[in-house]
């Protein structure tokens, strides 16, 4: 499985560095500047770091509310951040640009990162009203910008949004790996915070050898469990200070869930 030979264990646990707000974001400070985006991001690194992640995911997540029409200073603000961390950088590396697939890959095209995150299929319906994503047009993208190597994690659903034409989870399964075969499989709660449904990674992993994430609502709590169901997990709003999306970190609350997941994998 190419989560081991990249992360170096069949169930990885990746931390998110929620990148602040970037020029043009409506939450960005122009009196803070980008060097408050490199070193908000620096501290959450090496919160991750001292906690044994085994890989990270970095995302302009705070460029809430989002947008498909992402301006080209989101990629290249996001890749000067992590150019700066390059150096502090001692585990595999990913790149969410929301709500942009394209755009991560350009991203990840010029940091050198190893997997990408991102909606690379399907009709959606939500909070940001009607989305459609044209697979092929992303996956062109892809080998265009010389990302053929990068894996690939989608979710199978997005968080908080319903199919336009609803279909069982085993159908969109089926044919989305038989016409995008991504690397990774990811499930969504339905709000942000939330656990996964337990029953639905089940499902999803009857009826595919692909693996299966979860994508979200992972605690210290949760996280043994959760892994001793699906192949790994990607972990953010878990991990900060008092479980709040906009706080940065919490060392104490990272090194535990990493303990509580190692005991989990059966690591001393």
């Amino acid at each position: 499985m190419w989560l081991k030979q990249v992360f170096g264990t069949d169930k990885p646990v990746i931390g998110m560095i929620h990148l602040q707000a970037m020029p043009t974001d409506p939450k960005f400070k122009p009196e803070r500047g980008v060097e408050f985006i490199v070193e908000s991001a620096r501290a959450d690194l090496a919160a991750l770091r001292g906690a044994g992640f085994d890989g990270v995911l970095f995302c302009n997540e705070f460029s809430i509310p989002y947008t498909t029409k992402v301006p080209v200073v989101t990629v290249a603000t996001m890749s000067y951040v992590i150019g700066r961390l390059a150096d502090e950088l001692t585990v595999p590396f990913g790149i969410t640009v929301a709500n942009d697939a394209r755009m991560a890959f350009d991203v990840a095209a010029a940091t050198g990162a190893s997997f990408v995150r991102g909606i690379l299929h399907g009709a959606h319906a939500g909070v940001y009203g009607l989305s459609s994503v044209d697979p092929g047009e992303v996956e062109r993208h892809r080998y265009e910008v010389g990302c053929g190597d990068v894996k690939t994690m989608t979710a199978i659903i997005p968080e908080g949004t319903r199919q336009v034409a609803e279909r069982p989870i085993e159908e969109v399964v089926k044919t989305l790996t038989f016409n995008l075969n991504p690397d990774t499989l990811l499930i969504y709660s339905d709000k942000p915070g939330s656990a996964v449904d337990e029953d639905l990674v089940r499902k999803v992993k009857a009826c595919t050898d692909t693996p299966v994430l979860a994508s979200n609502g992972v605690k210290a709590s949760t996280v043994a469990e959760i892994i001793s169901i699906a192949d790994g997990c990607i972990v953010g709003t878990g991990i900060k200070v008092d479980g709040n999306f906009y706080n940065p970190i919490d060392p104490a609350r990272a090194r535990e869930l990493m303990a509580n997941a190692r005991a989990a994998r059966g690591e001393a």
